[in-house]
């Protein structure tokens, strides 16, 4: 009796342990057949393609990058590449013969004087290049102005002394405007230039994504006052390098420093303007033409009168030709000359103020009742 209450309990205890293990649901994250069939039963998924490189922007960014260079190439080989003189305005006194001679040729303008001191007046106030006087005695006589370019200053004395050959005496040759012994052939002011500009530029384009839009008169004013603050702090510091450290163009800080100043505002504001007005790719469309046109028809070491047409037309009207001649003639001439200079200058300062007067009637309008 004792052993078989002993095997049916014992019975009991397996049917008791089997029980569960045969009636616990099977996990298929455990049981890796499952997940076997459960893979095997569901089609396969693909991998998706990774992203493709845009090749289209790529080469139209390069294409793009491309004209940019050749354009700058073109435009500057164009004006500085071979520089010839055209309709040279120089002052005259000579005989009838020679100064007949003189007025029929293409390389010159010729303005007829009577006097050493009336030549010598028209030169010094930048209405000519240069003045050449043959007595019928004596020595020829030459008055160039270096300051304003040295490369007519040396046409114009290879014309002397072939003038003076011809009547068979001297020629003597005086520089009424010279330039510093530290920059003979002055360069430096066309540095000055060139690298304020782009130091205008550049630096107007990163202020105004820094300080972000301009948003209303409050706000106009505030990005006005932000690029005079800039202008001069650049303007100061390249005037004490020019005059202070490096010598080169000395003795005129306070005007040299003021003409810089507006030159500098000038761009910065066009480019502001422009920008809040239109967006920032015309502000850069406006940067690039400037550089391409702007650089090269400013002349640099070759002087206005050895410039095309083209590029000599342009000088007086883009920034960098008209800051250029007013710094030559507030260094070299005694302010005369700049007129025209600060004119152009002044015009493009008020055409990037209208710009910013523009944005902000726009957004007025815009944010109006009725609008």
């Amino acid at each position: 009796m004792r052993h078989r209450s002993r095997g049916r309990r014992h019975q009991v205890q397996e049917a008791a342990a089997a029980t569960p293990a045969a009636s616990a649901p099977r996990d298929p994250v455990l049981v890796p057949g499952d997940a076997t069939e459960t893979r095997s039963s569901t089609p396969p998924e693909e991998k998706a393609p990774g992203p493709r490189r845009p090749a289209r922007k790529l080469v139209l960014v390069m294409l793009g990058l491309t004209v940019v260079v050749v354009a700058f190439f073109s435009s500057y080989a164009s004006a500085l590449g071979k520089p010839s003189p055209r309709h040279v305005p120089v002052v005259v006194s000579a005989p009838p013969a020679v100064l007949g001679k003189l007025e029929a040729s293409p390389q010159l303008r010729v303005y007829p004087v009577a006097d050493l001191v009336r030549a010598r007046n028209m030169v010094e106030d930048r209405t000519a290049d240069g003045a050449l006087l043959l007595p019928r005695t004596g020595p020829a006589i030459l008055l160039v102005a270096n300051g304003g370019g040295h490369a007519v200053a040396t046409l114009l004395m290879q014309l002397g002394q072939q003038a003076a050959g011809t009547l068979g005496t001297t020629l003597r040759t005086t520089d009424v405007a010279p330039t510093s012994p530290n920059d003979p052939n002055g360069t430096v002011e066309f540095y000055c230039i060139a690298f304020l500009f782009l130091g205008g530029a550049i630096g107007a384009t990163v202020l105004g994504r820094v300080a972000g839009p301009v948003r209303g008169l409050r706000g106009a004013l505030a990005r006005l006052g932000l690029v005079l603050v800039y202008a001069a702090s650049l303007s100061v510091v390249i005037t004490l390098f020019a005059d202070v450290a490096l010598g080169d163009l000395v003795a005129h800080f306070g005007f040299l420093f003021l003409t810089l100043w507006l030159f500098v505002m000038a761009v910065c504001l066009a480019v502001t303007g422009l920008s809040t007005l239109a967006g920032p790719l015309a502000s850069l469309m406006l940067v690039l033409v400037l550089i391409i046109l702007g650089n090269p028809s400013s002349g640099g070491p070759v002087p206005r009168p050895l410039l095309n047409g083209f590029y000599s037309g342009l000088n007086p009207v883009l920034p960098q030709g008209a800051a250029l001649s007013v710094v030559r003639g507030v260094q070299y001439f005694g302010d005369r000359g700049i007129d025209l200079g600060l004119l152009c200058l002044l015009l493009w300062a008020l055409a990037g103020l209208g710009f910013l007067g523009a944005t902000v009637f726009r957004d007025a309008l815009r944010n109006s009742p009725s609008g």
